[in-house]
Parts: structure tokens; C-alpha cells; sequence
């Protein structure tokens, strides 16, 4: 039977090189009957036809364009992962002839808690890492960020615990083979015919250094209060024309932040604990590539005090201005 596979991510799981892989390789895919398609996609995953499954509002087109070609499909986007049961319900009835694979990558807590948090500055966040881990802490067990198990329960219900595939992401960064793991799990096979993007800035999703990722921070929120700015715009700004802004201002505050951090071991949380005994136990025969993780994780975050240094108003009033100038129809 035909399948069409569901990559739900979740974020910060490689699923940014993983789409500019597939795009890259989209002709030599269709070689082994797996079709990628260029439709749907916005940046490199398919996220409009997330949002027309959100919305319930797939057409005839949209489903006869995905079952007139005979081979596998592959769909990805990082944003299937907040999709509830109501809209997984709708998208097995639409392609009622086709078996649905998902394909869902586990990421430890440990050491996606923070990388998540960074992802919400850069979206615009204005939360310290502190407030914003704050109610899936206190909760773990009811957070489906941290408790990997509760989303694979509901892909298991609605599609069969068959056909929910898992990807151990943490074995695959440490031994470099998250592209060769997804093929793998694609049942297609890793060969040299195929361009690798690890090489690729445009390909992954790199962190960024704490000290940047709080100075974003602050300036979402003047942008945010004084201009009514959101979402990527003040991140895209501050990235892309960083030779242009106050280097003063800005080598005084990352000095300023650097002395007003702590360290923390992240990789002692219960939550993985329970997920880590929870999967193994339930999806043994679901993982790909199960490696239990060994090393301890450690992250460096910037604590607020250094917001009451002297001058600190004045160079970061020296950086907005300088990404003031720059704003053009944000």
C-alpha cells in the first residue's frame, strides 16, 4: 500500500536540514519512488499544508495533486507537532486509501528545554528562560513538550502504534547520522548519489551564543513597547546587519551579561527520567536507533541583574537606534 509519511519534528530536532536535504534531493528521491513535493512548502517544509489541516480545509486538488502520484509521499513540517486529535482524525479520513507513517524524532528535555526557549526569542519572545520553562516544569508529566510519550500516544491511537516510527535524535547528533537515520526509517537507502547540506548554514537552525539570545531578548521588548514590532523581525535585523550596529554599546553589555550568568546541569530532570523508562518500555519495537545518553548537559544562562548596571539604558537605546534605522515596512 502506498504511505505517505508525516515528519511532525518536533522543533529543534533537525528538521530545518532535514527539509533543505529532501528539497536538495527531491529528483534522486523520486529515483527510489519517494516524492517530496516543492508544493505546500514555505522556507523548506511543507507548513501551508499544515495550516490548511489546522483550518480542516484541504481541497479535492490538495488530495488528488498527493494521490495521483503511485509512489511514497514524504510531508514535513516541524508545526504537525501541535495538531490535535481532531485534525489528525481529519487528515486519515481524507486519505483513507493511504497508509499514514509519522515519523517523530525524541529529543531528551534536557537538552531541548533551552534550545526551544532560544527558538522563542528569536520568534519574538521576550520571556527569560526562567519564566518561560516555568509551567512545563511544574507540570512535566502534562507538558507534551517535555513528555515525549503523550504525542506519541495520540499519533498511536489515531494511526496505529505500527505505523508511528520513532528517530532517538540525541544518538543521531552524537554519532552524525540524522540524515542517514531518516532515510533509514524512509526505508530508502543512504548512498554517495545523494548532496549532503551539513555544510549548509541555510540548512540548519544554529544556535546562538547566550549572550546575543538575551540582547535580543531586551530589544524584542523595547520593539515590541515603543513600535509595536513582533515576531523574527528584530532577530533578522540584529543578525543580518550586526556590523552595523553600536559596537560599543554592544561589546559593553555582552561583558556585562557574560559577568551575570550561571551554569546549569540541565541533564538530571526527572521528566527525562519518566520518558526515558516510559518509551523504552512502550515503543521498544518503534525506535530506530535507541542509545541510552550518557552525557551530562550543561547550559549557560544570563541571570537579570546585569540590567541594573550602570549605563545599560544608554547602550541599549544606542542599539535600538541603531536597528531603528534599518526598520523599513516591518
Amino acid at each position: 500500500m502506498k504511505k505517505l509519511f508525516l515528519h511532525v519534528g518536533p522543533h529543534k530536532t533537525g528538521t530545518t536540514l532535514i527539509q533543505k536535504f529532501m528539497l536538495d534531493n527531491q529528483s534522486k528521491l523520486l529515483s527510489s519512488e519517494l516524492f517530496y513535493p516543492k508544493r505546500f512548502i514555505r522556507i523548506f517544509g511543507h507548513h501551508e499544508f499544515r495550516d490548511r489541516l489546522e483550518d480542516m480545509n484541504l481541497s479535492s486538488n490538495d488530495v488528488d495533486f498527493l494521490n495521483e502520484y503511485a509512489g511514497d509521499v514524504l510531508l514535513s513540517s516541524e508545526d504537525f507537532i501541535s495538531l490535535n486529535d481532531r485534525h489528525l482524525d481529519y487528515l486519515r479520513a481524507k486519505f483513507s486509501d493511504t497508509k499514514i507513517v509519522v515519523i517523530y524524532a525524541w529529543r531528551r528535555a534536557s537538552s531541548k528545554l533551552y534550545s526551544i526557549w532560544q527558538e522563542s526569542i528569536k520568534h519574538g519572545g521576550v520571556d527569560t528562560f526562567f519564566e518561560y520553562h516555568h509551567n512545563h516544569l511544574a507540570s512535566p508529566a502534562q507538558s507534551m513538550m517535555l513528555s515525549a510519550d503523550l504525542k506519541l500516544k495520540m499519533f498511536c491511537r489515531i494511526f496505529g502504534k505500527q505505523n508511528v516510527k520513532v528517530l532517538d535524535y540525541n544518538a543521531s547528533a552524537k554519532n552524525d547520522t540524522l540524515i542517514t537515520d531518516f532515510l533509514t526509517i524512509l526505508g530508502r537507502e543512504p548512498n554517495e548519489k545523494y548532496v549532503f547540506p551539513e555544510n549548509n548554514p541555510q540548512a540548519q537552525n544554529r544556535s546562538m551564543a547566550h549572550t546575543d539570545t538575551e540582547i535580543i531578548r531586551v530589544l524584542n521588548y523595547m520593539f515590541r513597547e515603543r513600535k509595536k514590532i513582533t515576531g523574527t523581525a528584530v532577530r533578522e535585523l540584529y543578525t543580518e546587519n550586526y556590523a552595523r550596529l553600536d559596537q560599543e554599546s554592544l561589546g559593553q553589555l555582552k561583558i556585562l551579561i557574560q559577568k551575570d550568568t550561571v551554569n546549569l546541569d540541565a541533564g538530571k530532570y526527572f521528566i527525562d527520567q519518566r520518558s526515558e523508562k516510559v518509551i523504552t518500555n512502550v515503543y521498544t519495537d518503534n525506535i530506530l536507533n535507541y542509545e541510552q545518553p550518557k552525557s551530562e548537559v550543561r547550559i549557560t544562562v544570563a541571570k537579570q541583574n546585569w540590567l541594573l548596571e550602570e549605563h545599560v539604558s544608554k547602550f541599549l537605546d544606542k542599539l535600538y537606534a541603531s536597528l531603528d534605522e534599518l526598520i523599513v515596512n516591518v
